[in-house]
């Protein structure tokens, strides 16, 4: 045992150094030109709630590739509930509170990744708490940017809801039960199994994109495909007002300033966590983009701590600080 941890040590210096190495020239190709679709105006009434589920402290560096801004990485596993009149949709579902048990099933080589990167987590709120102070009995969907354990963790605490999540990824999960290869935790593929709705992409533009969903065909949450971190991972736009409007990208970056100084992820986190690291790249730059044709759009990163904080406030009572209409105003 100790030996195998003074390996694990020795590997993630290495990767560490090498992380170094091939950041120092990082930034990324300009997006092809693409016209741009202005979202409507919001009209529908919404709340947003942040769900810190966990988080860790890491080097800026880990962060986002070249020399970062941010001395450090301030990391959240979040979940937002989105309170619409027509229902309540939970986009991703945060770190599971039995993680440490849940990984204990991967290989060995995958309890490694695990421990560098989901498994660094400390829990923090508790999903199935959070809904119950916030009031809500029963989420209308689960919406999962894509499948790791740190979006996916709390879905086995909610097993009555249907799971919305691109046919890729469905797909991924799909794999995962027969072959399993660690992308996902067992577990939570398993409590997947059978819950899952594919998104219905249809081929209109939204924004920069060329398909979109629009969960509740009003143009208050849309979902974009942005494939490459996993198979069939999204973005989602969420209209909460005019002057409040922001896009959840998933694991495509996970520090803003990657927006304003055109890179991706660290070097590391790309070898340790993307599926497709070119592809995710592209996606990247499609950010970029989206930025400089929309620059009041707020880009927020999921795991990018400091950007949920400056769009929700701290999070410091017993409920999950909110944006937004409350729904109790809905009926005034």
């Amino acid at each position: 045992m100790v030996r195998s941890n003074l390996q694990g040590k020795c590997s993630m210096k290495k990767l560490i150094g090498l992380s170094l190495l091939f950041t120092a020239c990082a930034s990324l190709p300009p997006a092809g030109p693409h016209a741009f679709v202005p979202p409507p105006t919001p009209a529908t009434p919404l709340q947003v709630c942040w769900v810190d589920t966990g988080g860790v402290s890491v080097p800026g560096s880990y962060g986002a590739g070249g020399s970062t801004v941010a001395a450090t990485w301030e990391v959240t596993s979040a979940a937002l509930v989105i309170r619409h009149p027509e229902g309540d949709l939970v986009l991703d579902t945060g770190i599971s509170p039995h993680a440490s048990e849940e990984q204990r099933e991967l290989g060995a080589w995958g309890r490694f990744i695990f421990s560098q990167t989901a498994g660094r987590n400390a829990p923090r709120r508790n999903l199935k708490d959070a809904l119950s102070a916030l009031g809500v009995t029963r989420p209308k969907a689960l919406l999962l940017s894509h499948v790791h354990a740190d979006h996916a963790g709390g879905v086995a605490s909610l097993p009555d809801v249907p799971v919305w999540l691109a046919t890729e990824e469905k797909q991924l999960i799909e794999a995962e039960l027969e072959h399993p290869r660690g992308v996902a935790l067992p577990a939570q593929a398993r409590a997947l199994k059978g819950r899952m709705v594919p998104i219905p992409f249809t081929a209109e533009p939204y924004a920069n994109y060329d398909a979109r969903f629009d969960v509740f065909g009003d143009g208050s949450v849309v979902v974009v495909p942005t494939f490459g971190h996993t198979p069939g991972s999204v973005a989602t736009f969420v209209n909460v007002a005019p002057a409040l409007r922001f896009v959840h990208v998933g694991d495509l970056i996970n520090l803003r300033e990657s927006i304003e100084r055109n890179v991706g992820k660290s070097w590391l986190m790309r070898q340790l966590t993307d599926e497709d690291s070119a592809r995710t790249q592209a996606e990247v730059a499609k950010l970029v983009q989206l930025h400089a044709r929309d620059p009041e759009l707020r880009i927020l990163p999921a795991h990018d701590r400091q950007a949920f904080v400056e769009l929700f406030g701290a999070d410091a009572g017993e409920v999950p600080p909110c944006i937004g209409a409350p729904p109790e105003s809905w009926r005034r």
